[in-house]
């Protein structure tokens, strides 16, 4: 890739030992698989900016430091600082991250209030750097909830898209959980609000037609901390 370099604090010499532009820029490799790897990131291609060949640097007499300039980040632009204390030099290189990942996406296209069905989504693999929304590496925290606009036939699913589904609508009939320590009794209710599962809804006891607040743990089910 063509690119610029920044420098800073720069102890430029015309001696004869100075740093190979080759070796810091296998550095900078290093320093970003190292990275990736440790991200979990499994396919990769790393692009090193090239830095001019005018620059001649002093050889740095201790490990060249390398870091992130700014923001740690792991894909598309990235900027990577090399440091030497002694002498004092800092050039600054920017270089290229390409992910490639294995992510859900749409198989076919799925109308708003759409609730996503296994046989809708798959894994596929994609080039992330150019994505700007979270998206998704696991099918099952996609399958069950509900589109919230409109998604055609192979887009990415991404977070903004969807959202949990009701385990529980209003009017349903639901068991009623109640926990003390480790007894629990159950009994029949009415789901007087929607509810996802972790969300609190009233509820009424059938029983003694009394209204509680309870939480969804399941399609149909609810329970009362006692």
């Amino acid at each position: 890739m063509s690119a610029f370099v920044l420098v800073v604090l720069a102890s430029v010499s015309y001696a004869k030992e100075t740093e190979s532009h080759e070796e810091l820029s296998r550095q900078i490799h290093e320093f970003l698989e190292t990275e990736l790897k440790q991200s979990g990131a499994e396919r990769y291609d790393i692009a090193i900016g090239r830095i001019d060949p005018r620059l001649k640097l002093a050889q740095c007499q201790q490990p060249v430091q390398v870091s992130f300039l700014g923001k740690k980040r792991l894909s598309g632009k990235v900027n990577v600082r090399l440091d030497c204390n002694a002498p004092t030099w800092s050039i600054f290189v920017p270089s290229e991250i390409k992910l490639t990942e294995r992510i859900v996406v749409s198989t076919v296209s799925l109308p708003r209030g759409t609730r996503i069905q296994a046989s809708q989504v798959r894994l596929q693999v994609t080039e992330t750097s150019s994505l700007h929304y979270t998206y998704f590496k696991d099918l099952a925290q996609v399958v069950g909830t509900t589109t919230t606009r409109p998604v055609q036939s192979g887009d990415v699913i991404f977070t903004n898209m969807i959202k949990a589904s009701n385990a529980v609508h209003k009017g349903d009939n639901v068991v009623i959980r109640a926990v003390a320590g480790s007894l629990a009794v159950r009994m029949q209710g009415t789901a007087l609000q929607d509810g996802t599962i972790g969300k609190q809804i009233q509820v009424r006891n059938n029983q003694s037609q009394r209204i509680i607040r309870a939480i969804v743990t399941g399609a149909g089910h609810v329970e009362v901390p006692m």
